[in-house]
């Protein structure tokens, strides 16, 4: 693990290093420090997702982060700013879907400090085992 990243626990205390299994980093830019750090702590084993909602263009940037899956999603699509959380809820909610019911035994979720309340408890209930931090 690199030090970077030492003091964000996995949300079974554990260390990114030694997780397997479906892993979704999600937050909004201001979480891009958090989300770069457990990224590159994560193990190759495993399948990393990560969504990211911005507030437009502006806010977009280059995200490397090896074989995961970076998907930005932009607020303002449409021609309107969208509420904050809204496009980061359909992500977890697809992602859920794919990995949680399926035939993955190990599913973590990371959530930005500043995630809604109402999408932190959507995530937990859509989740076999309360893996959400």
């Amino acid at each position: 693990m690199t030090p970077d990243a030492e003091h964000l626990r996995r949300p079974d205390g554990g260390r990114w290093s030694e997780l397997e299994g479906a892993v979704l980093l999600g937050g909004d830019a201001r979480n891009l420090p958090e989300m770069r750090r457990i990224a590159a702590a994560l193990s190759p084993a495993a399948h990393v997702t990560i969504a990211i909602e911005a507030s437009g263009e502006r806010e977009i940037e280059p995200f490397d982060a090896g074989d995961a899956r970076v998907s930005w999603l932009d607020r303002s699509l449409g021609g309107r700013i969208r509420p904050r959380g809204e496009r980061l809820a359909q992500a977890i909610h697809a992602w859920c879907a794919e990995w949680a019911c399926g035939d993955s035994p190990v599913c973590t979720v990371w959530l930005g400090a500043r995630t809604p309340t109402r999408i932190v408890r959507m995530t937990q209930a859509l989740l076999p085992a309360p893996r959400v931090s």
